[in-house]
């Protein structure tokens, strides 16, 4: 408990959780600027005629604006793009900067297991993308009011709200392998880097089959992929089980990097 109350002690003065905030934001911004255009009967003629799969979409009514569709576009951005760039930007800066701030020697000598170090550090980084979440979602519905939608219904927020939270939740299962390659880089490149490279490597690999059993691509078939696009679907429970492993994996190889670390950083 002292180790969670000091790393979120260490926030008080921090900015990076108005700049994380700030990304949503422009985010929720330019949803505001290109869903207009995306969901204009111009665009959905033209879209139908870019292939098989865009001409179904259309059919079933996907880019139609109402409110149901246009909220469906916050948890697909926290998947597919936004969501894991700056909740790996998050897991950097809350193990990196350590190492970026000098005080990694410190924390390494501390009388106190490193371990409650990474759980607690872990534990602000579950609060910290859980806030985000809710603001993405607290953006979009604006959005999605500012420009007229309809069909309102509160259980389209509330739908929203809840495929955001679990997509989330399936993407921090993949932050504790960003954070030990911020123990590992000692600092903010590494991580980042690495975070950039699934996100790019999971969206040159969601039209094939593996797509399903890769941790970083699972968010996006749960509420699907309006950009491919993908069909929303329920993740199997081997996926489930696949994505849990790979966040125990994380931990373990996380816990052993920092139980290791030289104090004589």
């Amino acid at each position: 408990m002292r180790a969670l109350a000091a790393e979120f002690l260490k926030l008080k003065r921090s900015r990076m959780p108005l700049w994380t905030g700030l990304a949503v934001l422009v985010y929720s911004g330019l949803n505001l600027a290109i869903l207009p255009v995306v969901t204009s009967p111009e665009s959905q003629s033209k879209m139908a005629t870019a292939g098989p799969v865009f001409a179904k979409a259309i059919a079933a009514g996907i880019y139609v604006p109402t409110w149901a569709n246009l909220l469906h576009f916050g948890p697909q951005g926290i998947a597919g793009s936004w969501g894991v760039l700056v909740f790996g930007l998050v897991t950097a800066y809350v193990f990196g900067r350590e190492f970026g701030e000098g005080t990694a020697q410190t924390m390494l000598t501390l009388p106190l297991r490193r371990v409650n170090v990474v759980l607690a550090k872990m534990t602000v980084v579950a609060v910290w993308v859980s806030g985000l979440t809710l603001l993405s979602v607290l953006l979009n519905t604006v959005v999605v009011a500012l420009l007229g939608a309809s069909g309102f219904a509160w259980t389209h927020v509330l739908k929203s709200l809840t495929e955001s939270l679990e997509v989330s939740a399936l993407l921090y299962l993949t932050l504790p392998f960003v954070a030990w390659f911020a123990m590992l880089g000692k600092g903010y490149l590494r991580p980042i880097l690495f975070s950039l490279a699934m996100m790019i490597f999971g969206n040159a690999l969601v039209t094939t089959g593996a797509s399903r059993w890769f941790p970083w691509n699972m968010p996006m078939h749960v509420v699907g992929a309006s950009w491919y696009p993908i069909p929303p679907s329920n993740l199997l429970p081997a996926s489930w089980v696949v994505a849990v492993a790979a966040f125990l994996l994380g931990l373990g190889v996380l816990i052993w990097r920092t139980d290791h670390a030289d104090s004589a950083l």
